[in-house]
């Protein structure tokens, strides 16, 4: 391996003052400069408009001014309420807390700009029409004291406003108002503004995008040894960025027989590696160790770790610097949509769709699969993969490798050069 000496990021170790308690409660994450803001996903996001926000301009707004008002309000709800699963008597993660902080951060001050003037509390069924009537872009023509100016120019993804509304229905829960916010459909005259597409329609595989995995591993590798390994950990066994940060090899590989009875797949692979740190709501998975560059890649994270329950993650790196690096270095690779037309998740894609031809050997619909496929094989084909990837549900595969119908024809005779193109 390459010798590899850098200096770590300081983010995070630099002495800060004392945060409010809205800051401490809501928003703890500072934000990197030349961030995602919340034009690229949230409300605010039509140029030139008195409404474009970033995400770092929210968090400091919201802590002014002793947080009064209707930030008040809402931080004193949140504050009860927001450690607390939406169904379960459970906690819920840091990272769904400040989702839920901001989300609802931003629809109270849209709802103001919007020209409502209401506290948290009095939050409505007319309040809630007028949000996503603005996120859909529908005229507001009808809607009672909003200045048509305010409209904006284009609709944002249903996949957006569903988890607005989401956080809304959560937080009428909150208030004693439970079934206040209806299903997103009630709200629109057109239902796939508000429908969600599950099924993937373009490629989002390293491969499909005609990217070299493997010039890219080794580039990555000569900048920084041990984001190097995470990456090919997340090309080999589909692990997410988080979850490949904090793997421990030394006790990831089980036998299949040791396996719970109940566990599909036993009789067809030897062993399969645990995961569970990192992931999703701590949810266990076990993915099936296969192939011989699975083996390569667990072999090289063994010898990375100091002591036996160690992980990959950079010695004297907090979870979240560590974190930070490997974006950093993405970035410096150029490993995002703007520059190679694929982002680090898209190496799960990649494993979703190698471990869909070798279960069928077919390519999925994604890439143009044979939809001749018998469908109870297929059917089998997308929940084997979606138990590896860490879901239970075949149909999540469809995110990963595309709905199994309206897709052309492809030769039998085509699908044998998977291999030869991706080895």
């Amino acid at each position: 391996m390459h010798d590899i000496r850098y200096s770590p990021s300081t983010r995070g170790n630099a002495p800060r003052r004392k945060p409010h308690a809205f800051r401490m409660h809501v928003f703890t994450t500072p934000v990197p400069r030349g961030g995602r803001t919340v034009s690229e996903a949230g409300p605010f996001a039509a140029k030139g408009s008195s409404l474009n926000q970033t995400k770092e301009d929210i968090m400091v707004i919201a802590s002014k001014a002793g947080a009064r008002g209707w930030r008040g309000e809402l931080q004193r709800i949140l504050v009860q309420h927001n450690e607390r699963h939406a169904d379960r008597e459970k906690g819920v993660s840091h990272r769904t807390r400040e989702a839920r902080a901001l989300g609802l951060f931003r629809c109270f001050r849209l709802l103001h700009q919007l020209g409502y003037r209401i506290n948290p509390t009095a939050l409505g069924g007319r309040h809630v029409k007028a949000l996503v009537r603005y996120w859909t872009a529908e005229s507001t023509a009808a809607m009672d004291g909003v200045p048509s100016a305010n409209a904006r120019q284009g609709p944002l993804s249903a996949a957006y406003i569903q988890q607005q509304l989401s956080h809304l229905r959560v937080f009428a829960r909150w208030i004693g108002k439970p079934g206040l916010v209806l299903s997103a459909e009630r709200y629109v005259n057109d239902r796939a503004l508000v429908t969600r597409r599950y099924a993937a329609t373009r490629d989002k595989s390293w491969s499909g995008n005609t990217v070299d995995i493997h010039a890219v591993l080794r580039q990555v590798g000569e900048i920084d040894e041990y984001v190097g390994l995470q990456l090919h950990l997340m090309l080999a066994f589909g692990l997410r960025r988080k979850e490949a940060v904090m793997f421990c090899p030394s006790v990831a590989e089980v036998p299949a027989h040791a396996l719970p009875l109940q566990y599909q797949g036993t009789e067809i692979f030897l062993s399969f590696l645990r995961v569970r740190r990192g992931t999703k709501g701590g949810r266990l998975r076990y993915v099936a160790v296969r192939t011989p560059f699975q083996l390569e890649a667990l072999e090289l994270a063994r010898r990375f770790i100091r002591h036996e329950s160690g992980h990959i993650g950079r010695p004297g790196l907090t979870l979240k610097q560590s974190l930070d690096r490997f974006s950093y270095v993405m970035r410096t690779v150029g490993v995002s949509k703007r520059s190679l037309g694929v982002t680090a998740h898209g190496l799960r894609h990649q494993f979703a769709a190698d471990l869909y031809f070798e279960l069928t050997h077919v390519h999925p619909p994604v890439r143009g699969g044979a939809p001749w496929l018998d469908p109870e094989t297929r059917r089998l084909a997308y929940l084997e993969v979606a138990r590896q990837l860490g879901h239970n549900r075949p149909q999540i595969s469809g995110a990963y490798l595309g709905a199994a119908t309206g897709r052309t024809i492809s030769s039998p005779a085509n699908e044998g050069d998977h291999h030869a193109r991706h080895s």
